[in-house]
């Protein structure tokens, strides 16, 4: 057993590694206007005011919708293309977006809630309900507090950051800093909740994993919820934990006075319940973690009676804590039902039950990246014998539960959806260290130490990979830039214009930055042939087309750019792989055409 010195040294360690991984590359993918000589090639830049104007970008907002819902989307047919670039407006409106969103394409709809709000009005409805309010309103409060200090220049006219897009990344860096932290208090819950189950050497082992489980780097790196609503997630469990060991009926109760020993049963269960409360409150999908009141009220149960009160009463209570952090989801629901419907309704398209054996497979694989093969190797052991110990059942039955949940939406998703894995991750996370680092484990301590350090090893290795894909974004020497720079030297020889089909419309994450105005986007029809055009957890694969009136033959060129280290979790240093062709004029007759041609 270590001394408490020599945990406490550790832990300090486990905490110093993390936080020096989370900020580096924290300022991956911000907009900027180094990507200037990209967008305009030797052409004017275009001003925040005509960018904003000709986009028509604050007609539409509306009280009625959802933040993150596209009030002016495109009218097409699935079965056949549009083009992108016709007008200026159409420009504008891609320009807005490499000058206001990151690499990530989630990150900016915590933006636009904040933006939806006004506060000189006491209007603090984000119109954002899957991101919670414990999410969004210390982001806001934290970028208000950053303008105070004079770290940002924080104000609400938008032609300012049109102009400005370094100061506007800065809302992002606090964001991602929010997320972080909450991963730095995970790195002590987890030491926590492995001390309960097995001591302090798994406990140690469990915290260094979880620092460096690639997973947690991804979600470290990016202003989203799911880090801090899982941390909140394991407080619940380790609340709930604290409340069966000191169960009377339990022989690993602690020996203390019956009448301490009530009370601090009792104030376990409230903070179980307010845990439960505040990560739903964080973000929705935590919602499965409400099955700890009534698993913890069963384990502790006197009789039938008390679990029924006990279970009624916290989910009740939990319930309580999220509308508090999420009151205008019962004010919205008294008086303007439509914005929920708008919200509720966007996020439900994205998530539909079906193909389950297909959906358990993906999640296999996202769970093998998130969390390595060998933590779900082990994890899932460890798991199996969980029913022995009913303090560990507390964590893995959660758990199976965030699977199932998983398994469910999970098929055809792409690799950014194992952020969804991140609850059940840190469990085999867990239960991987508590199985090699338990001390009652008839296998001698020198075998126990090196498979151990092989463990922190590999899963450290894979979690690097992410750290530098991050770095290599943050410091401009990614994939989209050094793409930008070959399709620029492309476009600037192409006469009279190239065109380039997506499956998506252009932004910072799906597309590297071009001279929109002398490149015709084509939105790809939904039959087209996936070589030509494919978006998908391997990178973005672009089909260019162009056009050269000078030759007679077909040239195709090939252009890939893919990083050592693929991370799919995550949206950085994304791998391309560009087909530059130039064709007989014959073939590009059905060529879109434009103003600016």
């Amino acid at each position: 057993m270590p001394s408490k010195k020599v945990i406490r040294i550790l832990l300090a360690l486990v905490a110093i590694l993390f936080v020096t991984q989370s900020l580096v590359g924290i300022t991956w993918g911000l907009p900027t206007r180094a990507i200037d000589r990209f967008l305009f090639g030797d052409g004017p830049v275009w001003t925040g005011e005509k960018i904003l104007a000709l986009a028509r970008a604050e007609d539409k907002f509306s009280k009625n919708q959802g933040a993150d819902v596209d009030a002016d989307p495109l009218q097409h047919s699935r079965d056949q293309g549009v083009s992108l670039t016709d007008s200026d407006e159409d420009i504008a409106k891609i320009y807005l977006r490499y000058r206001l969103y990151t690499y990530q394409p989630d990150e900016m709809i915590t933006m636009m809630a904040l933006r939806s709000m006004s506060p000189g009005k006491l209007d603090f409805d984000p119109r954002l309900y899957q991101y919670g309010g414990l999410f969004i309103y210390p982001v806001g409060a934290a970028i208000q507090l950053a303008g105070w200090l004079g770290f940002i220049d924080v104000r609400s006219d938008v032609v300012y950051y049109l102009d400005h897009p370094e100061e506007f990344g800065k809302f992002y860096v606090v964001a991602r800093a929010y997320s972080a932290a909450w991963g730095l208090l995970g790195v002590f819950v987890v030491f926590a909740l492995a001390r309960k189950i097995a001591g302090a050497w798994p406990a140690i082992l469990a915290s260094f994993l979880f620092a460096v489980l690639p997973v947690v780097v991804c979600m470290a790196h990016e202003g989203k919820p799911h880090l801090p609503g899982a941390v909140l997630m394991l407080l619940a469990v380790l609340f709930a934990m604290r409340h069966a060991q000191r169960d009377p009926a339990n022989p690993q109760s602690d020996e203390r006075t019956i009448g301490d020993e009530a009370t601090s049963r009792s104030n376990d269960f409230w903070f179980m319940c307010i845990s439960c409360g505040a990560a739903l409150g964080m973000v929705l999908s935590s919602w499965p973690i409400f099955i700890v009141i009534p698993l913890t009220a069963w384990l502790t149960r006197p009789s039938m009676a008390s679990f029924l009160r006990s279970t009624i009463a916290g989910s009740m209570f939990a319930v309580g804590v999220y509308l508090a952090t999420n009151p205008y989801i019962l004010i919205n629901a008294l008086t303007n039902r439509d914005v929920l419907r708008s919200n509720f309704g966007n996020s439900l398209a994205m998530y539909q039950i079906s193909r389950l054996g297909e959906g358990f497979i993906r999640v296999i694989e996202l769970t093998t990246e998130g969390a390595t093969l060998p933590v779900l190797l082990l994890g899932t052991v460890s798991a199996l014998f969980a029913f022995r110990n009913r303090v560990a059942l507390i964590l893995f039955i959660p758990a199976v539960v965030f699977f199932l949940q998983f398994v469910f939406i999970g098929a055809g998703k792409p690799a950014e959806y194992g952020r969804f894995g991140i609850f059940t991750n840190t469990a085999l996370c867990i239960g991987a260290s508590c199985l090699i680092a338990h001390p009652r484990l008839r296998v001698p301590l020198l075998a126990r130490c090196t498979l151990g350090g092989i463990l922190l090893v590999c899963v450290g290795a894979f979690g690097f990979r992410y750290v530098a894909n991050f770095h290599a974004d943050s410091s401009g020497q990614g994939t989209r830039m050094r793409i930008a720079q070959a399709i620029g030297e492309s476009i600037a020889d192409t006469s009279p214009r190239m065109s380039i089909s997506v499956r998506a419309e252009p932004a910072p994450y799906s597309l590297p930055p071009l001279d929109f105005q002398h490149v015709n986007v084509l939105l790809a029809p939904h039959a087209m042939n996936p070589v030509n055009v494919e978006q998908s957890e391997d990178g973005a694969r672009f089909h260019i087309r162009s056009v050269d009136r000078t030759r007679d033959e077909d040239v195709d060129t090939p252009i890939e750019l893919s990083p050592s280290r693929q991370t799919p979790i995550s949206w950085a240093n994304k791998p391309f792989v560009v087909s530059v062709e130039n064709v007989r004029p014959a073939k590009a007759a059905g060529a879109s055409k434009s103003q600016h041609d």
